[in-house]
């Protein structure tokens, strides 16, 4: 039997990329086709002018399919990055009743089912759209960090979830898009969930660990401890606002900023480039310059350190900090900036590295692999969903249950 071909499709404000993978029996992806260009229409993770977007969604689309002489088909799966996303720790339960419906009795199968469905249906505010509901853990009369309550006696049965919700408009309009393809957006992902699929290890999870998105307009990020969610969320700012500030501070047009920002940029001021001049021709009106390396290290530095502090802020106060013993794993575009996972561990006081991604063929993950992981996880994500394919799916599942503690709603 033929691996199924999955493609995932992500809509960023820097780029729009496509990979189309086929899922091995072992779990495994084989990368198929590539897709990237340059984004246009689209701000802060949302669009912004729909015809440009739409343009760029198909120019990455038609390249993909030329890289893998094979078509797309008619479905995608679409990793959602930005659309103001967060997370929602709750309970919800039964009451466990005898065989004479009176209170107390020995917990079933049944009962565990009707709990998680009762905690499933969580109402969420009419502009906002559920992503995902991950199981957590259960609590028996009170006694929680249950894992398996079936057999047990107790009067009261709850279950964990953690919800990821999003902005409605900005995740169907992105939908939208797809639509308008014309292509089935067979479902949507948070692209810090997805990100997290593709660099995360279980030991890490179970250690504690935090992936962070850094994207062109939109950083995304998750935290795990002891094999479960436990925060998410996404903040509008990324690269492009790294990029705005030398505009800015330097007096130079958006394409000088951005070249300086690949070609001399840190995150961290070097002490040994400090006094060393970066010389920039003129274009576009602009004249050319002489910058010192010290001045924008320093407006790269105080960006991208503005930017860990609200994230480290929110893990703060949710009293995560002190559980990150698996460290900080980056990916996204920004993940290549020179000395950014310095800079993480610096603000977060914990071991921070480039993500990898696993069990992937045909992708140089060592180069590409931060800048993929949204859309290769997204892949390993609608992998889980099918249904088309149950032992794969059976396997998948399996997978994401070991891994995350619980499937998507």
């Amino acid at each position: 039997m033929a691996a199924p071909l999955i493609t995932a499709l992500e809509i960023g404000t820097t780029t729009v990329k496509v990979l189309m993978a086929e899922v091995r029996e072992d779990g495994g992806l084989m990368v198929a086709g590539i897709g990237e260009c340059d984004s246009r229409g689209v701000r802060k993770g949302e669009i912004v002018d729909f015809e440009l977007a739409l343009d760029s969604v198909r120019r990455a689309m038609e390249t993909a399919e030329s890289s893998s002489n094979k078509s797309i088909g008619e479905s995608i799966y679409l990793a959602a990055s930005g659309g103001r996303a967060e997370s929602l720790l709750f309970a919800g339960g039964i009451p466990v009743l005898n065989e004479y419906d009176e209170p107390g009795g020995e917990i079933t199968r049944d009962d565990i089912e009707h709990a998680l469905e009762v905690a499933r249906k969580i109402p969420v505010p009419e502009d906002r759209i559920r992503l995902h509901t991950l199981q957590q853990t259960f609590e028996v009369d009170g006694r929680s960090g249950i894992v398996n309550p079936e057999g047990m006696l107790a009067h009261e049965l709850r279950v964990g979830m953690v919800l990821i919700h999003g902005q409605r408009a900005v995740v169907e309009n992105l939908k939208k898009l797809t639509e308008s393809v014309p292509v089935v957006c067979a479902d949507a992902a948070f692209g810090g969930f997805c990100s997290a699929l593709a660099v995360l290890s279980p030991e890490q999870k179970r250690s504690g660990a935090v992936v962070i998105d850094l994207g062109g307009g939109t950083t995304d990020y998750l935290v795990c401890n002891a094999g479960l969610i436990k925060l998410s969320g996404s903040i509008a700012v990324g690269g492009d606002h790294v990029t705005a500030d030398i505009c800015s501070g330097l007096s130079l047009n958006r394409r000088q900023a951005e070249a300086l920002k690949k070609e001399s940029g840190s995150a961290v001021i070097n002490r040994l480039k400090r006094d060393q001049n970066i010389s920039i021709p003129a274009e576009g009106g602009f004249s050319g310059r002489v910058v010192r390396t010290a001045t924008l290290h320093t407006i790269i530095h105080a960006r991208m350190e503005e930017t860990f502090r609200l994230i480290a802020d929110r893990i703060e106060q949710n009293g995560l900090s002190g559980v990150l013993s698996g460290g900080i794993i980056l990916t996204g575009g920004g993940s290549a900036l020179e000395g950014v996972a310095d800079l993480a561990q610096q603000v977060f006081n914990a071991p921070a590295h480039i993500g990898c991604i696993h069990n992937c063929i045909g992708l140089s993950t060592k180069q590409e692999g931060g800048r993929f992981a949204a859309v290769i996880g997204c892949v390993r994500y609608a992998a889980g969903q099918l249904k088309e394919e149950p032992q794969v799916r059976a396997g998948w599942r399996e997978w994401l249950s070991r891994l995350w503690g619980g499937k998507r709603d």
